[in-house]
């Protein structure tokens, strides 16, 4: 009889972690078209039923698709319609796999994060990209390390457009801020959670401060300013701000080197980040979690040094960041084949599960994401 880690509802004696004996007794059959015969099951704490495809990442699907095709062609800068065209699938399912594979990349990469065993320092910096239309940008604040270019994690905020206008730009500028209030203070709010997230997964110790590398922006020092651990250092929780000039060349020498090169990467992998292209986010949520899928399979999938001789560097960015190899092979195979990840069974911080809810807010739009309810199991 198939044996399952967990009970799958959420208010069960057993969701967290299951018994040894046989607790999940088989409670007749279900057919459908894609999978055919699907045996149920019944929890003998709970009674509530399940199936074996409740654990599938291919839960309530209706037609699969190879998940693998889709993590490929998103990292290779391929187009939403692009891919919707190749795989012969609407955008509609499209969006609906990429936002299961960012959720199990988002639980995996909080499982791997546990058990970071390296002390790095770490560069924040705002990817600068656009929402919407050019009167809407959006600054992506990522925190990296700065030796192993892993990502730590990474928030959003939509703000006014800046630079030069023409008079018809700026009456049109005018009229839209008028329309769609964004949020005030939000570059401060994206910058300090995503701080705030990097200091508690890599504390400052004695004779090992906590080194944060930014470019020269007022705002990272207004918030660091502000910020508990940083007014109340001592002598044994040092929180060192280093800031650099953006106007140096972005050099492997360059302390930004990390936050330089992910910005770089985003630019030339991501079709809805390319410069003078008609491929942007029509959606904020959406857009985010094709970012983190990105981001996140930059972490585990992309080799660390492309030209490095086979044994002389780590094989990935995780690893070289002190995350453990088969942490780092678990992630690679859970990705597109494991158990599907249960919201109730993360630990998340407020940027993840942001994303994972659909909660960040497109400019103009005032309806809610619609999230399905296994998502949110």
């Amino acid at each position: 009889m198939q044996s399952f880690p967990f009970c799958p509802n959420p208010h069960c004696v057993w969701h967290s972690n299951a018994p040894d004996f046989a607790w999940a007794k088989p409670k007749g059959f279900y057919t459908t078209k894609a999978f055919g015969r699907v045996q149920r099951y019944q929890c003998s704490a709970c009674h509530r039923t399940f199936s074996s495809q409740t654990f599938s990442l291919a839960y309530y699907v209706k037609r699969p698709v190879a998940l693998p095709d889709i993590v490929a062609r998103l990292v290779s800068g391929e187009s939403l319609r692009a891919m919707s065209r190749n795989l012969a699938v609407s955008l509609n399912l499209l969006s609906n796999r990429i936002d299961r594979l960012t959720r199990q990349a988002i639980a995996l990469h909080t499982q791997c994060l546990a058990s970071r065993a390296g002390y790095d320092d770490i560069c924040i910096d705002g990817f600068v990209s656009f929402d919407t239309s050019q009167y809407f940008p959006s600054e992506i604040p990522i925190a990296i390390t700065a030796h192993s270019q892993f990502i730590l994690d990474f928030s959003h905020a939509s703000r006014r457009r800046s630079g030069t206008m023409t008079a018809a730009q700026k009456a049109k500028a005018r009229e839209l801020y008028r329309r769609i209030p964004l949020e005030r203070g939000a570059l401060a709010r994206s910058f300090r959670e995503t701080l705030v997230h990097a200091l508690q997964l890599q504390p400052p110790a004695p004779y090992r401060p906590f080194v944060l590398i930014t470019d020269e922006k007022p705002d990272y020092q207004r918030v660091l300013q502000r910020l508990a651990a940083f007014r109340t250092q001592t002598e044994h929780t040092r929180l060192v701000h280093w800031t650099i000039s953006s106007k140096l060349p972005r050099t492997l020498s360059n302390p930004l080197f990390s936050s330089n090169y992910i910005d770089r990467e985003l630019r030339k992998d991501l079709a809805h980040h390319h410069r003078e292209t008609v491929c942007f986010n029509r959606n904020v949520a959406n857009g985010m979690m094709r970012l983190s899928l990105y981001l996140l399979g930059h972490n585990y999938l992309k080799p660390f040094r492309i030209r490095a001789h086979k044994g002389t560097h780590p094989r990935t960015h995780a690893e070289a960041a002190g995350i453990p190899v088969h942490l780092v092979q678990h992630f690679v195979q859970a990705l597109t084949g494991g158990i599907r990840a249960f919201l109730s069974r993360c630990t998340l911080s407020e940027t993840m599960r942001r994303t994972w809810e659909k909660r960040w807010k497109t400019p103009g739009k005032t309806k809610a994401e619609y999230i399905p309810k296994y998502a949110l199991a």
